[in-house]
């Protein structure tokens, strides 16, 4: 079966890491990649793509050279993420019916704070025309799905939920790193960096020795904030702010715990990575997260009660066994039901019944 992905950018996020690491999982699957943006000046995935055929244009004229490839090479399926190429897939196909276009949904476009509505609103409309003439749509978590059929309007039967997965590593126990607790993400509002130091504050007024430890690219210039909030809560000896890590594995190595107290995820694939890496997670006790973390002794939290948060750290802190037996118990959890195998293989199978149909 030969498909063709098309992403609007190869920049290093969640969707693109986790494309570039399926492609690897393929076995029935001769994969393409098209790219609007190969994002050579920035973090990119494209030195992860290894022989992956890749096709570019970012001219005025990469959608009438986009409309020709799919033509002359009459890929069994065109597979689309996120809403620039859903959206063009989608207008491509009104002109070239065999088009089998397959739809992967990311994230509940729209609904997030400080996101343009009024964009949104308007687009979502067209993009549900066209998810719903689509041959099928992968959502990458039980939320999305619900989203899409109860607020997008997508036929249920349309929708299949796949989640993401991750590369099984064999790994030795972490060393203790001196009550370090990490945060990793996009510096955006929603991502729950507020939360963070707000929580890092309590710890420091019950007296709790620790480090805070953050990194993530700063897109919108949200990082300002961060440094503001620090400065109000008085952590600046508490907090070390490093550059986006072009390996996360690094920065996991550098923590104890991973604070992630996100509003709204996708799916939250840098929680699953930190579980995989032998590291506590604490998180919002929201859907996705709440999909694959193992709620071991309330790390599933209510996000608003940050000093409750900060409580639950420090005990943890002063229990090193306890802490094991959730790094221990979370883990093998991820490694029974998200691997990145168990999504490729999935992910073939949608393919199959997607044109049998």
């Amino acid at each position: 079966m030969k498909v063709l992905h098309v992403v609007p950018t190869l920049k290093k996020d969640g969707a693109e890491v986790q494309l570039s690491e399926i492609f690897k999982n393929f076995h029935n699957i001769e994969v393409e990649l098209f790219t609007f943006d190969k994002y050579e000046h920035g973090d990119s995935i494209l030195k992860n793509l290894g022989n992956i055929v890749l096709h570019h244009k970012s001219s005025i004229m990469s959608i009438i050279f986009l409309n020709k490839l799919i033509k002359d090479n009459k890929y069994n399926i065109v597979h689309s993420h996120l809403p620039k190429s859903d959206l063009i897939i989608g207008f491509l196909r009104f002109f070239n019916k065999n088009i089998n276009h397959v739809v992967s949904v990311h994230a509940q476009y729209g609904t997030r704070n400080k996101e343009n509505k009024f964009k949104y609103f308007f687009s979502n409309k067209i993009w549900k025309i066209l998810l719903n003439r689509s041959v099928g749509v992968i959502a990458i978590s039980k939320k999305i799905n619900s989203w899409l059929i109860d607020e997008i309007g997508i036929k249920p039967k349309k929708i299949t939920t796949i989640h993401y997965g991750t590369e099984i590593k064999k790994r030795n126990t972490k060393n203790n790193n001196n009550n370090s607790i990490g945060m990793a993400a996009r510096m955006l509002p929603w991502k729950g960096w507020d939360k963070v130091i707000e929580t890092s504050f309590y710890l420091k007024e019950m007296g709790v020795d620790f480090t805070l430890k953050l990194a993530g690219s700063d897109d919108e210039d949200y990082l300002k904030t961060i440094k503001k909030l620090i400065s109000d809560f008085d952590l600046e000896d508490n907090v070390k702010i490093y550059d986006h890590f072009t390996n996360i594995e690094e920065f996991f190595e550098e923590i104890d715990i991973f604070l992630f107290l996100s509003s709204s995820e996708g799916f939250g694939l840098v929680v699953l990575e930190a579980i995989e890496n032998n590291v506590a997670v604490i998180c919002s006790d929201i859907s996705p997260l709440n999909e694959f973390v193992l709620n071991t002794s309330g790390v599933l939290v209510d996000r608003e009660k940050t000093k409750d948060i900060a409580q639950l750290i420090a005990k943890l802190l002063a229990n090193e066994s306890g802490l094991e037996d959730i790094k221990t118990r979370q883990r093998q959890y991820i490694l029974e039901n998200f691997t990145i195998k168990q999504s490729a293989e999935n992910i073939e199978k949608f393919y199959i019944n997607a044109i049998n149909v």
